[in-house]
């Protein structure tokens, strides 16, 4: 599985990932995560891509288990 985080600007990040607990955790708990982009393959969903406040930055790296991207 796939998770990445990198910042677009001073104020929000974006995530990525692949994982489908992760999403299902996003989903459940955090209604202030915005869907930027859903990637399909042959009609399923394999991936979400996320902005996150920055003020949200520490929960969503303990959330994908990785580092912010230069």
């Amino acid at each position: 599985m796939s998770n990445k985080i990198w910042r677009i600007d001073s104020d929000n990040l974006a995530a990525y990932t692949e994982d489908a607990t992760v999403m299902a955790k996003i989903k459940r708990s955090y209604s202030d995560f915005h869907i930027m982009a859903e990637y399909f393959r042959f009609g399923k969903l394999i991936a979400i891509q996320y902005r996150v406040r920055e003020a949200r930055k520490r929960s969503i790296k303990r959330l994908l288990n990785c580092q912010i991207s230069a």
